[in-house]
């Protein structure tokens, strides 16, 4: 079974990619952003715990996002499924324990993809977004009604979709995952696709490293 994380600054698209691995090639989407904000929404003591980070564009702690994450693999049952994981590990420390836990059932992180996309992109695609008041499905800002196509619920503007949280959250991505890149770089397994592309065009150069 495949173990896949996808890297990216935010906006660069690793959301829909995870969706098309879930939909049409049998893939578990961790999203590790929509779990937590489900934690949020439903007022759990880790959402409250979690909620000023997110809000802020700033990283969950280490220990607190690390236990949640492997308690959730260990419910579930993920060890012998397909996985992607978006939007963790995000540190060195955060993956190392991934490993750790995925490696005492005989598997491990097969590839790390990063989609890579410049800054003003990110900023562009963020700060225009709207997100389903429902279902949490992310649309783009060109796209031409006010309900979801899925749920038919409200879109709305994520609060931490405005321009001064975005290039915190760049900031941070950048100062904090560096040393990630390098540590699934020495293992051989950092794959690096132009996030520009048109999603379909990512889509098919995933597959080709993954399948």
């Amino acid at each position: 079974m495949k173990k896949i994380v996808l890297l990216g600054p935010p906006g660069s698209g690793k959301g829909t990619q995870a969706e098309l691995l879930s939909v049409k090639e049998n893939f578990i989407h961790l999203a590790t952003g929509d779990l937590l904000r489900n934690e949020i929404s439903n007022k759990t003591e880790l959402g409250k715990k979690v909620k000023s980070y997110i809000e802020k564009g700033l990283l969950v702690p280490d220990g607190m996002i690390v236990d949640f994450i492997l308690d959730y693999i260990r419910k579930n049952d993920l060890y012998k499924k397909n996985v992607v994981f978006d939007g963790f590990p995000r540190r060195n420390f955060q993956a190392e324990k991934l490993e750790e836990e995925l490696s005492k059932n005989g598997s491990g992180i097969d590839k790390a993809i990063l989609i890579d996309v410049d800054e003003n992109t990110i900023i562009e695609r963020l700060s225009t977004r709207l997100i389903c008041s429902g279902c949490k499905k992310i649309y783009p800002g060109n796209y031409e009604d006010d309900e979801c196509f899925v749920c038919h619920n409200k879109l709305i503007k994520r609060t931490d979709d405005n321009i001064d949280v975005i290039k915190n959250r760049i900031k941070v991505y950048k100062e904090e995952t560096t040393e990630l890149l390098d540590f699934y770089e020495k293992k051989g397994k950092l794959v690096r696709i132009d996030g520009n592309d048109k999603p379909e065009r990512i889509f098919e150069k995933i597959k080709e490293v993954v399948l």
